[in-house]
């Protein structure tokens, strides 16, 4: 039985593999075909891995195909979580810069990760066949397990008798390299193979004689695809470029990129970001609490090319909306990223915008109700995350900014949270640190750092934290049957029915911003704003440890809380009182506490809230009534919420960690 033509290959021409030539003779050569690079050395060095992106080129579609043990297998099922390539091909392929010319190259690599184990351990190939007549699962298995080294008696040796070799290595029948994990694939028939062919952009023709008789062969052009873990597609490889070399260096590249470490043989990629506190407080009600902190010096990460989140969003969000006279560049998300995480932007060198939204709580922080800035100024509101922030079109929770460029400043210049005294002031400092020197020039064509550019930066930045691909996303918009869970699904089916969540969290068929970007009336600022003081309140002084204090000690000791009227004090209409922002709800679990003022800790306060109707008061949204869940209901709600986390969080958490924090002493 043949697998791959080698017979045909080797009539054709020697086949080089890794610098040797493989004479074939016994059969005319009809024509000299120049071979593809692939099969020997680079006449150049590669560029080493990490000095240069590969930007994501799309999404790689979902199919369905079968595997050598006949069974149904999903593509998404297959890449998630791995760095793959994906070729098509079929095994009677007679074109030596062809399917040949791949599998070539793919036992190259096999054999070169052998020496390298993180490789071997993350990296998949599969091989698609599109010849489903022929290419039988029964057939492919055979060529599966051991690659182009098993194959029958016959065609270990050339037309002389001559033993085949691989990279100086006797190729027996039962040598099985065990590094790369190969899988090849197929369909039943050629109707189910079409839809994947229309999807990778595959023209196959088959060829034929003079006579119409069909010969098994096909006509089609190379490509392999180059997927990473989040199944986006970052290169595409032709026969020019297909060499080993190349590909591993790409390879290396996007692992880099993850944080996968080359020191260790544990490559769960980002497996050392903790999502959340540092110093964890969970469990510290208890009087048996342990911390369990982390050290400040594990806080390290890897630069992660936040730029595709722009050019190519995740799986659930539309385009991103960029101004025209603020196009995102790399060299702007650098600043903006830069001036994001430096504490010099406050008065006294103290205060960065991320000490507020925090990257690894959500862009928003897990410990305090309300954000507290400039020399323990409290701030009134909770700190709102900065995910996705790119699609809002109200800014602040009082809906007062309408541009992430003009919502920059006001920070800056807060009394209670940077307390710079006027621009000024923030754009001569900035022109005089040196580590700023030519970088506001390089990002905006000679421009220094003034009134307009330092803003375009920051938002830049901040622009690009897109988050997505969650379960709901590869479930709703993927068609992935098992991302989401049964009790995730029932509450999907009670947020966008029962319990009407979606009429302010908005999904559409085609992406989902979980937010109408409108300004509603829950009832919590009405209470906060109407209700009497207590008399005493409920402090925790230790793990375990609590106390009754008084209101009037407690009040001594710091600032009488702010009133806060919501929209009212944007627009002095009495219809806006107490009306906030609607929040998106991706990366919902990660971000509390929540509503505007901090009140609600978890989620299932959240939703308790709701099915209460809220708070009612005279301008208290007639959106919001009773819902009637039952307990099993809310569970219900809850893991949906959890399930619209975005797949990419750590790697942007490791992004922000690999980001100095600015020298004050500069």
């Amino acid at each position: 039985m043949a697998h791959l033509n080698i017979k045909t290959l080797a009539a054709t021409l020697g086949l080089i593999l890794s610098a040797n030539v493989l004479a074939f003779s016994g059969a005319a050569v009809p024509e000299v075909i120049l071979p593809a690079p692939g099969y020997g050395e680079l006449d150049f060095k590669a560029p080493s891995p990490g000095s240069y992106k590969l930007p994501g080129l799309g999404f790689a579609k979902n199919a369905t195909a079968i595997d050598t043990d006949n069974k149904s297998v999903s593509y998404h099922e297959l890449l998630r979580g791995k760095y793959t390539l994906l070729n098509f091909m079929y095994t009677r392929c007679d074109d030596i810069n062809g399917c040949p010319l791949t599998h070539v190259v793919f036992n190259r690599i096999k054999d070169l990760a052998k020496k390298d184990p993180i490789l071997a351990q993350n990296l998949q190939m599969l091989s698609m066949s599109f010849d489903p007549k022929f290419d039988t699962p029964e057939l492919l298995k055979k060529l599966e397990s051991g690659g182009m080294g098993h194959m029958d008696h016959d065609d270990h040796m050339d037309h002389d008798g001559h033993s085949m070799t691989h990279d100086n290595h006797q190729m027996s029948h039962t040598e099985v390299v065990e590094t790369v994990d190969w899988k090849y694939l197929t369909t039943h028939t050629e109707e189910e193979l079409a839809p994947i062919l229309e999807a990778y952009n595959q023209s196959v023709i088959p060829k034929s004689h003079s006579d119409s008789k069909d010969t098994g062969n096909f006509s089609h052009i190379l490509r392999v695809f180059l997927i990473d873990p989040d199944l986006r597609i970052r290169n595409i490889y032709s026969v020019s470029f297909l060499h080993p070399d190349i590909i591993i260096n790409d390879l290396k590249t996007i692992m880099m990129e993850y944080g996968v470490k080359e020191s260790t043989t544990q490559n769960t990629p980002l497996q050392d970001i903790r999502i959340g506190a540092r110093d964890s407080k969970e469990g510290y009600e208890s009087k048996n609490y342990i911390t369990n902190s982390l050290s400040i010096e594990s806080r390290k990460g890897k630069e992660t090319n936040l730029l595709d989140y722009v050019e190519n969003p995740p799986l659930g969000l539309p385009e991103v909306p960029v101004p025209k006279d603020n196009p995102v560049t790399e060299a702007k998300i650098k600043l903006g990223k830069k001036l994001f995480y430096d504490r010099r932007l406050s008065l006294n060198n103290t205060i960065s915008c991320a000490i507020c939204h925090v990257a690894e709580q959500g862009f928003t922080n897990h410990e305090i109700l309300t954000a507290i800035g400039f020399e323990g100024r409290s701030v009134r509101r909770n700190a709102p995350t900065i995910y996705n922030t790119a699609y809002l079109t109200k800014l602040f929770h009082d809906g007062r900014e309408t541009t992430l460029e003009n919502q920059v400043w006001q920070p800056m210049l807060a009394h209670n949270e940077m307390a710079n005294p006027s621009f000024g002031v923030v754009i001569e400092k900035l022109r005089q640190l040196e580590d700023y020197t030519g970088l506001f020039e390089a990002a905006f064509d000679g421009q220094q750092a003034s009134l307009e550019t330092i803003p375009k930066a920051i938002a830049t930045y901040e622009r690009t934290l897109n988050s997505a691909n969650s379960p709901f996303d590869r479930w709703y918009y993927g068609k992935e049957k098992n991302a989401m869970t049964e009790s995730a699904i029932r509450g999907f089916n009670l947020f966008s029915g029962k319990a009407n969540c979606i009429q302010c969290h908005t999904v559409t068929k085609q992406h989902a911003l979980f937010t109408d970007n409108g300004l509603h009336n829950t009832g919590i600022g009405w209470a906060r704003s109407m209700n009497k003081e207590p008399e005493t309140q409920r402090v925790q002084l230790a793990p375990g440890r609590y106390a009754n204090v008084k209101s009037s000690i407690i009040n001594s000791v710091g600032n009488q809380p702010q009133g806060d009227l919501g929209n009212y004090e944007v627009t002095q209409d009495p219809d806006d009182r107490w009306k906030y922002r609607t929040p998106s709800l991706r990366n919902v679990a990660l971000t509390a506490p929540y509503m505007h003022d901090g009140s609600m800790s978890s989620l299932k306060d959240i939703v308790t809230f709701y099915n209460q109707g809220g708070i009612p008061n005279e301008t208290q949204s007639p959106l919001i009534n009773p819902l009637n869940l039952t307990g099993s209901e809310m569970n219900d709600l809850v893991k949906f919420l959890e399930s619209l986390n975005g797949d990419n969080v750590a790697a942007i958490i490791s992004d922000s960690f690999a980001t100095p924090i600015g020298d004050y002493t500069n």
